[in-house]
């Protein structure tokens, strides 16, 4: 079985359906087979991921997606440098794990949409002011993907485990509040690719 890190590198054609088919692939891991470990007092289990992938120019892709946050031309007068692939980038909207390939010229990232912390601890998951366990407030992670020391990179990390529970295959649908852009402008269309992918089953620890 191939790591989340292995999937995530390889994206070897620019046909947008093999593009979604690896965001599939990516989907699964991301779901089923692992956790974001943060020190010894946290997991991240996700429920719910959304892909972003946008091609720059002389890329091979031809895929654009104007809402990408990390790409060139979004702040004016920067080239931003690629991230190296599973850097944890934090936002506006939350936080992504990225994909970015300086290689083929393309910026892609998966938004963490809905997940459950698990407090290691105390053995449960930590329910949010409606009791629930699952919470689709990305950018609420702050306050567990916070606080890190300046002196040490191994405070958070993916860790590979696979799930308890039988795999079912994600559910695809369109992204949550994606617009369609045409020549750099918002439409009023609403941006049907089927990048979101959500778990059906349960999370287990």
């Amino acid at each position: 079985m191939s790591t989340l890190k292995e999937k995530l590198s390889n994206i070897p054609t620019m046909d947008e359906k093999y593009v979604e088919q690896t965001f599939m692939d990516i989907a699964e891991s991301i779901l089923y087979d692992g956790y974001i470990k943060v020190r010894d007092e946290y997991r991240i289990y996700v429920k719910t991921v959304e892909f972003y992938f946008h091609a720059e120019e002389g890329s091979i892709f031809h895929i654009s997606d104007p809402i990408v946050y990390h790409r060139n031309g979004k702040f004016p007068g920067m080239n931003l440098p690629y991230f190296p692939l599973l850097t944890l980038h934090a936002h506006a909207s939350g936080f992504d794990i990225t994909f970015e390939n300086e290689q083929y010229k393309y910026r892609a990232s998966a938004l963490i949409r809905a997940y459950a912390i698990y407090d290691v601890k105390s053995k449960s998951f930590i329910k949010n002011e409606k009791g629930k366990i699952y919470d689709d407030r990305s950018t609420f992670l702050y306050n567990y993907l916070n606080g890190f020391s300046l002196d040490n990179n191994n405070d958070i990390e993916w860790v590979e485990e696979k799930s308890k529970v039988l795999h079912d295959i994600p559910d695809p649908s369109p992204r949550r509040n994606v617009y369609v852009y045409v020549d750099g402008n918002k439409t009023d269309e609403k941006d049907m690719r089927p990048w979101s992918f959500t778990r059906k089953n349960d999370i287990e620890p």
